[in-house]
């Protein structure tokens, strides 16, 4: 299993998870003072092995020292993925907390590891 990071174009980051299957999982996120992770998906097939916890620890490591945010709301897909309080304990197991918004609930914030938690 590597995960790799194809070509990016600043301010989008982008990373894969391949495997002998190929890529089976993707994530996206936005660099910026707080980065944004856009999407997590793991391919149905490949889902319960523990792959997303993979990536977003993946994504997560190079950012320690910064705010880390996203929307913990599942995406319309196929409907095999987890649910919306699935998905924000799931994230809540990383470290991120619901940080919700007007015209935003699933809003959630890691803060940084190392540093003021502003």
């Amino acid at each position: 299993m590597d995960i790799v990071q194809p070509s990016a174009r600043y301010p989008e980051l982008v990373w894969e998870l391949r495997t002998v299957d190929g890529v089976v999982g993707s994530a996206g996120a936005l660099d910026g003072e707080t980065i944004w992770i856009s999407r997590i998906r793991i391919d149905p097939r490949h889902r319960g092995l523990g792959y997303a916890t993979v990536l977003l620890k993946a994504v997560l490591a190079p950012f320690g020292d910064v705010p880390v945010g996203l929307a913990a709301a599942p995406l319309p897909a196929d409907g095999s993925g987890l649910d919306r309080a699935e998905l924000r304990a799931w994230y809540a197991r990383h470290g991120f907390r619901p940080a919700p918004l007007w015209g935003d609930p699933d809003r959630m914030l890691r803060q940084p590891v190392s540093g003021p938690s502003g």
